[in-house]
């Protein structure tokens, strides 16, 4: 009986199919900054995955106002510093009524080894505000 045990074990092991192990699966990340100035204040919501050695930008969500629908702009800024150098690899200007939601485009990507930030600049034509969340 063992023997027949063992011949079969050996049997199946010869045929099995060896797989490689999956790559290191992307680290999905969100980070959220906030900003005030008076009643007027911003929330900014950055989501971005880690893979390959960068940190690949995939969305952000911003609300602003003391109230909700409160009209305005917001000016999205990623930049990354590599040694003495400061790239700013994506501007947008955007006109709000309180929420917005922006994907990015792919190859917005920061390097995992630099110091990365992205800031968002709300305004309601009175008063504005700056909250800045850091890449890394």
């Amino acid at each position: 009986m063992k023997t027949a045990i063992r011949a079969g074990l050996v049997a199946a092991l010869a045929g099995a199919t060896v797989l490689a192990a999956p790559a290191q699966a992307a680290t999905i990340t969100q980070k959220t900054a906030v900003c005030h100035s008076g009643d007027f204040g911003g929330s900014f919501t950055l989501r971005y995955e880690t893979s390959g050695g960068y940190h690949h930008m995939l969305g952000a969500t911003t609300s602003s106002g003391p109230y909700i629908g409160d009209a305005g702009n917001l000016l999205l800024r990623i930049s990354y510093r590599d040694g003495f150098t400061t790239h700013t690899i994506y501007t947008r200007s955007v006109p709000t009524s309180g929420t917005t939601s922006l994907t990015l485009p792919p190859g917005v990507d920061v390097p995992a080894t630099a110091l990365g930030t992205a800031s968002t600049t709300f305004s309601n034509g009175t008063d504005s505000c700056i909250a800045t969340v850091p890449i890394t």
